[in-house]
């Protein structure tokens, strides 16, 4: 695997639709100010994915407090 270095800001290319990923996931653990931020992540971006399934152990949330 080849493995490109950068030196400078302007050689990495950001995906389109990062920051409105970045901006909403960063609203949603404000707003629901978790206990464990990484199983809530989890199970936010489960649902953002739109993975069927029981919720991750540890989120404590509930699907109110993770809009899709």
């Amino acid at each position: 695997m080849e493995t490109t270095r950068i030196f400078s800001a302007e050689q990495i290319e950001v995906h389109p639709e990062l920051p409105v990923i970045l901006k909403d996931y960063s609203k949603a653990i404000i707003r629901a100010n978790p206990k464990n931020v990484i199983a809530f992540s989890a199970e936010y971006f489960r649902l953002k994915a739109g993975i069927q399934g029981d919720p991750v152990p540890g989120s404590g949330e509930t699907n109110d407090d993770i809009t899709t």
